[in-house]
């Protein structure tokens, strides 16, 4: 699981996510973040505070399968 700390319009925010669920967005430069609801967020990086996570989960795997 993964928390993400972000700026609103109306204040700020936090979302617990599955670690998986969280990528690079193409709409803008920043995290687009899928919900339990299936929605979808996009936060440009300038709005993020922090991404909490384990350090297993914030690996990434580069190599083709």
């Amino acid at each position: 699981m993964a928390t993400i700390a972000y700026e609103r319009p109306d204040g700020t925010a936090e979302e617990t996510v599955d670690a998986g669920n969280i990528t690079d967005s193409g709409k803008v430069q920043g995290l687009r973040i899928k919900l339990e609801d299936e929605s979808f967020i996009h936060v440009p990086y300038t709005r993020i505070y922090w991404v909490r996570m384990s350090e297993e989960e914030g690996k990434v795997n580069y190599s083709s399968h």
